[in-house]
Formats: C-alpha cells, structure tokens, sequence
C-alpha cells in the first residue's frame, strides 16, 4: 500500500469517531462564518485586480485572526520568508439557474468531479459526518481527498485533505465552503493549504443568482517554472475567476443544448450522441494536462528554442480514457504576444488550419457538421474532414472538434475519429465504445500582460505500440518533437501577422 492510501485510509477511519467529528464541524462552523463575511466585504479588505478583487492579508489578520491554530499567520510583504505564498482572489458572476441546484452539483461528488474536470483531477469523499433528507444539503459535511491541475502540466498539482460544509444562510442564500484539515492531520510534506474559500449563492430577482466565489490558499510555488508563474501566482491558474467561468461554461452549455424553443432546432438523438463522445474527449484531454501521480512526465529537450524549452513526455496506457492503444502524449507551454481571443480564433477556424496543423498543410480541411453549445462564437462541436490534393473527393482523415472560450480561458481539442463511427453516430448509434485519443490547446491570459501576451500549451498524442512506461521509441519522441516546436512557430506567425490571418 503506497502512502497516499494509507492517509486515506487513516483519515477516513479517524472522521468516523467521535472526537474528530466535534472537532472536524467546529472548524467547519468557524470556516462557514469567515466565508460569509468575507463574500460580502469590500474595501479595505479586498482591493481590485485584473483577477476581479484580492485580499489585503493584514486586514484579513485584523478582522478574522486564524480560522487554523496550524496556520502561520499571514506576513506582510516586508517580512515574508514562509515558502509558502498566500493566493486570495475573489469573483462574482450572476447565473439564471436556482442556488440550490448549484448547492448540489458542489456536494453530490460525482457531478462535481464531472463538470468541474478542467480543474479536479480527483475528488474522493472519505467519510460523512452529516447528512439530511435526499436533496437537503442544508447541514451536509464530508471530508474529502481532493487534488486540483492547472491547464499546463508545467504546473503540479495541489492536493490536501478538506472538510466541505454546506449551510443554508437564509432564505435567500446558501454557502458551501471547504477548509484544510491540516491542524487535525498534520503532515510536514504539505505544500497547499485551503483556507476558508467557497461561494456564496445568493437567489435574485428576474430568476437570476448571485455567485461570489472566494479562492484562499497557501501554497508552495516553488518549483513552478518561469513561463507559468505569474500566470500561477497571480491566481489565474486556480483562482475564483476560473471556478465561476467553468460554472458560467456549463450552465450555458446545457442551456444552449437542452432549451430551444424552435422544434427546428432540437438536437437529433445523433447529435446529442456526438456531443456526449466531444464531453469524453475533453475530459480525456484534461486528464491529459493533469500533473497528477499516475501521469508520470518525463523532460524532454531537443533543441535550443528558448520559446520551447520545457516540453514534457509521458505514456497512456491501452483503453485509457477510451484511448486505442498505447500511446504518448506530450505537451510544452509557450508565450505567444497575442490576445487569447486572437489564438482561439485562428486555431478553431477550419479554414485557418493548414496554417498550423503540418500534418494538413497542402490540404483542403472542410467543415461538414456543426454543433453549437454556447452563447460566444466559436462557442461548437465540429466534425472536419482533411481532402486530399490531389482527389478534392477523398477524405484523408477525420476530425471531432471541440472548442470554447469563456472569460478565463479557451479551449479547442480535437481527435482523428473513423469515419464510419461518426456516420454511425449520427445515425444515433453509441457512442460509448468509439476510442478518442485527443490532441489540442488551453489558451490563458499570461496573468502579467493583460491581454497583450497569451500562454497556449500544445497537447500532441500519437499511438505507439512500441512504447512501454520505461520505454519512448527515439523517433517517436524526435517527431513529436518536432511537431510542438513547428506548430508553436506557425501558430505565433499566424497570429502576430495580421495579413496571416485569412
């Protein structure tokens, strides 16, 4: 039994007794309390950002002291020697929807896990302290192993222990909060600490409710490298903005999916079938960008472009997220001085994509199919096919393509798909059993430029069925290689020369 087991093992068997329990909804109270306060603060305890508001941590010492006897307290900037760094910014976001069916898609775990897996790789509930009626949350307690990836698997992830409390205020509104439970289960090779950080979710008038998300942690980000860490550091990669955009994203997805008013424009049972196979593929491509135990990356560097400098290699094993056979994926960050909507644009649009895809240049790509699922352009799910030169009537591949932007960040993922199983598809078949094995881009806002400079991190997976965990077949390794340091190249020309965008 490895090490992370048997904590999770020990904690689970520890909430179950009584003294813990006390002690596990004591801190959860206090963590509740702090939250609510902290929603609703302004000046002088938040100060605006570009990440929308972020802590005064003097002010925050003030007025709540440590909601942790475990935790230091927080330094100012002139005394600050603890290796860990303190990340508190807060964002609010208004959604047409009921609280209470936000309040269970964060406490029923297999939702959350789904719907939130650009950011949580693993979410597992080891004990219930405190449950009521299905459906009532009010009063619900569990405590959690939760790990949490960036959009670049440049950045390691953060995983800790947590207490999550939910507790309806009044009735109006509804608070969930998370809380490390590092005092109850010490551990002196911790490196993120979850404050007090949830939302609070308030109902409005017109049917709309209030979201106000706050992220508070303190965490190790020492062995982030340079291209990502403002980027980090800044609370763009885990911040409260990138929780409520992926909230906003999904709850405009189902409701630009499920409700429509025009009977003309309601989803074939093929087309939902080709939706839920795009859902697949992007969660596979995030389990792709997870920094996690099981994704084991290795450094990979064949050159001396100062741009890509840091690409990273790692085995898939056979029927891993459906995927076909053994494989390798690999992966690099890079900054582009380009706006992220600018990036997006180019690399979802078909007729842009031989400017970048090298295995399409001197192609014809044509769009056949196209499903919108959001309110932002660009905002679909799409099937390509890649003509041959020489016979325009000859489709040399097929492509299932996802792409979408929010506020936060931007996506577009694709995955060679037989022909024959998109024909079956959309014939309304299954499409449980149709393997994908997804390459494609997470386009971010470099947290320091604004919008000026973007990082794109290029995820390229091939089938190999020479490669092992202990062995990456040379040329393999060289020609993906190649691949990321050609695409980075003909993506930031594409973008950077306005002529070179028709």
């Amino acid at each position: 039994m490895d090490f992370e087991r048997e904590r999770n093992l020990f904690v689970s068997v520890s909430v179950g007794t009584e003294a813990y329990k006390i002690k596990i909804l004591d801190l959860a109270i206090t963590a509740m309390n702090e939250l609510a306060n902290m929603a609703i603060e302004n000046e002088p305890l938040w100060h605006p950002c570009i990440a929308g508001r972020i802590l005064n941590c003097a002010e925050y010492i003030k007025k709540f002291g440590q909601v942790d006897s475990h935790f230091p307290v927080l330094p100012n900037a002139e005394t600050y020697t603890n290796p860990l760094q303190t990340e508190a910014p807060r964002e609010t976001r208004f959604l047409a929807v009921q609280p209470v069916h936000i309040v269970e898609l964060l406490m029923n775990n297999d939702k959350y896990s789904h719907v939130l897996s650009n950011m949580v790789s693993k979410a597992k509930v080891l004990g219930v302290l405190s449950t009521q009626a299905q459906g009532d949350y009010n009063g619900a307690l569990q405590v959690m192993a939760i790990e949490f990836h960036a959009s670049s698997p440049l950045v390691r992830n953060r995983k800790c222990y947590l207490a999550r409390y939910c507790r309806r205020l009044n009735n109006n509104a509804w608070g969930v909060v998370d809380v490390s439970l590092q005092s109850l289960f010490p551990n002196p090779l911790t490196r993120y600490r979850r404050r007090p950080s949830g939302c609070l979710i308030e109902r409005f008038r017109d049917g709309l409710c209030k979201v106000t998300w706050v992220e508070h942690c303190e965490v190790d980000n020492s062995s982030v490298p340079k291209v990502c860490r403002y980027f980090v550091t800044s609370g763009h990669a885990y911040g409260a903005k990138q929780w409520l955009s992926t909230l906003v994203r999904q709850h405009e997805r189902l409701t630009h999916i499920r409700v429509r008013r025009d009977p003309k424009l309601q989803l074939s049972t093929g087309e939902a079938n080709l939706l839920i196979l795009a859902d697949q593929m992007m969660r596979n491509f995030w389990r792709n960008l997870s920094f996690s135990r099981k994704n084991r990356w290795m450094l990979v560097s064949l050159s001396d472009d100062e741009n890509i400098n840091k690409a990273i290699i790692r085995f898939v094993k056979e029927k891993e997220g459906r995927c076909p056979g053994p494989a390798l994926v690999m992966a690099a960050t890079i900054r582009i001085p380009a706006s992220a909507r600018r990036i997006f644009n180019f690399l979802q649009d078909e007729n842009s994509r031989s400017k970048w895809d090298i295995l399409s240049h001197g192609h014809v790509v044509q769009q056949t199919r196209s499903i919108s699922n959001g309110c932002v352009l660009g905002n679909r799910v799409s099937i390509l096919e890649v003509k041959s030169p020489e016979d325009p009537d000859r489709t040399v591949k097929t492509l299932l393509q996802e792409s979408f932007s929010t506020s936060a960040c931007s996506y577009v993922t694709f995955a060679p798909v037989e022909a024959s199983s998109i024909n079956m598809i959309l014939n309304g078949g299954d499409s449980d059993n149709v393997p994908v094995a997804p390459s494609g881009f997470s386009i971010l806002p470099d947290g320091l430029t604004g919008d000026e400079v973007s990082l794109v991190t290029i995820v390229f997976q091939i089938l190999d069925s020479a490669a092992s965990p202990m062995c990456f077949p040379a040329h393999s390794v060289y020609s993906m290689y190649k691949v990321i340091t050609e695409t980075g190249k003909a993506i930031t020309a594409g973008v950077v020369d306005p002529y070179n965008m028709g």
